[in-house]
């Protein structure tokens, strides 16, 4: 991840506001990662679209190594 994109997230997450859709994010209803520079969201739906083509890669590569790992 970008440094200024971490530095960012840190922002809108002190802010408590969503990096996907601008809202407001309530108290105690933060989703994430767990780690600040990743951002919070206000929902799981808000956190995947964000990390959309992240997340997408990081199953492509383990649907990879499982066929390599099972394949006969």
């Amino acid at each position: 991840m970008d440094r200024s994109e971490a530095d960012h997230l840190l922002e809108l997450w002190r802010r408590r506001q969503c990096p996907w859709c601008g809202g407001v994010i309530p108290e105690g209803s933060i989703v994430g990662s767990g780690r600040r520079t990743e951002g919070a969201f206000c929902s799981l739906d808000c956190y995947a679209r964000y990390y959309e083509l992240e997340l997408s890669a990081r199953a492509q590569r383990a649907a990879a190594t499982l066929g390599r790992r099972f394949d006969p």
